[in-house]
């Protein structure tokens, strides 16, 4: 196989690390493991000395599996402080008027603006919602000539601090290792999950991680909605830990084995002392996913985003989710808008092949200026054939 087509995904985890590698001729997987890792993301306590090792015994077993070097990687993470951005941008227009020349302009004053603001953050998915052309809307770039006056681009951008960038760059390169591209792990999968959920018109996408939680709203296949909150399971053992006075291993142990009831996850009113330890851990559990999603869906978008009537699912996907596979939850009347909800069972395999499709086709919405391409191709036209 040609180095050319070799193309290797990491997803990095704070709690596992997998890898899989791709010939892009065939689009087949050629390798794919995962392993546990102990590793925190967060600015102030970054460390990822434990990491670094296991990433170097995946990147030898994946050698010696495909007999080829690996030297590029394609990088899949989320970080408690990452965080989303919209922009509206609009130009007036008096003169000639060229729309796909004008798209650009606009896009690049969008990406410089968000740059001088947050010149301390890298963007790393830029994604455009829709066009606004005088009056008309488009989700795409319309193919007929249109005369217009004024241009709206709504605009949503995925930042991550340039130091946790820094600081992973530096881990890589201990592995001779360079981060081709850079993904928000939250955003690619729930990309390429959506897409097994199309007999639903709005899909709302809950990943619940080790240490955050993060949610991705769909119309279709647009994404309207992406925030990260740094609440996930990881708390909901510490909670644990705390109330029923355990360390924490016994903590995250009483959880994992609560995925394996029938119990219903239902606020209940008891007495005082009137707590086993399951009933505990089981409000505790019942207190947090209620909280994440609370968070996350109980505001005025949520209220006009789903005050029509229309099929909507709410999938939960990620390692803290896993403690809810065999349990029921209970949402408050106002959430009552889902006809269902579905725990989507990912695996080391589905998680690197959504890195993977969202590498080779990309995204409609996507402006994928991250890509690196011949010198002869523009800035944004990998961006135009998405929009084609």
């Amino acid at each position: 196989m040609n180095e050319k087509n070799l193309n290797v995904f990491i997803d990095f985890g704070s709690s596992k690390i997998r890898l899989g590698a791709y010939d892009n001729e065939t689009s087949k997987n050629i390798f794919i493991s995962e392993r546990d890792c102990v590793s925190n993301f967060n600015l102030k306590k970054f460390d990822i000395n434990n990491s670094t090792e296991i990433i170097r015994g995946l990147i030898k077993s994946a050698e010696k599996k495909i007999e080829k070097h690996i030297n590029k990687i394609n990088l899949m993470i989320d970080t408690p402080d990452m965080f989303s951005i919209n922009i509206s941008i609009k130009k007036n227009f008096d003169s000639k008027k060229n729309l796909p020349n004008d798209i650009k302009s606009l896009l690049n004053e969008a990406k410089s603006l968000v740059q001088k603001n947050y010149h301390n953050q890298k963007i790393i998915h830029m994604i455009v919602k829709k066009f606004i052309v005088d009056d008309n809307e488009f989700f795409e770039i319309p193919k007929k000539e249109i005369n217009y006056d004024y241009l709206i681009l709504e605009i949503k951008f995925i930042c991550f601090s340039n130091k946790v960038w820094k600081y992973l760059q530096d881990g890589f390169n201990k592995n001779y290792l360079t981060i081709d591209n850079l993904y928000s792990s939250s955003y690619v999968r729930s990309s390429n999950y959506s897409n097994l959920f199309n007999e639903f018109n709005k899909k709302v996408i809950l990943d619940i991680g080790y240490g955050k939680s993060a949610i991705t709203v769909f119309q279709g296949s647009r994404i309207l909605y992406f925030n990260i909150l740094p609440v996930g399971g990881k708390h909901i053992t510490n909670d644990i830990s705390i109330l029923l006075k355990i360390n924490l291993e016994d903590a995250e142990t009483i959880k994992k084995n609560l995925n394996q009831t029938e119990t219903t996850f239902v606020k209940k009113e008891h007495k005082t002392n009137d707590f086993n330890s399951s009933d505990l851990s089981n409000e505790v559990i019942h207190a947090r996913v209620d909280e994440i999603i609370k968070l996350n869906l109980a505001d005025e978008y949520f209220n006009k985003f789903f005050k029509n009537i229309d099929t909507c699912v709410l999938i939960f996907i990620g390692e803290g989710s896993k403690i809810l596979n065999n349990n029921s939850i209970y949402l408050e009347e106002k959430f009552d808008f889902f006809s269902k909800i579905s725990f989507f069972e990912e695996n080391t395999t589905s998680i690197c092949d959504s890195g993977f499709n969202f590498n080779q086709s990309g995204k409609f919405q996507e402006v994928n200026f991250l890509q690196k391409k011949s010198k002869n191709k523009g800035f944004f036209e990998k961006f135009f054939h998405f929009f084609r």
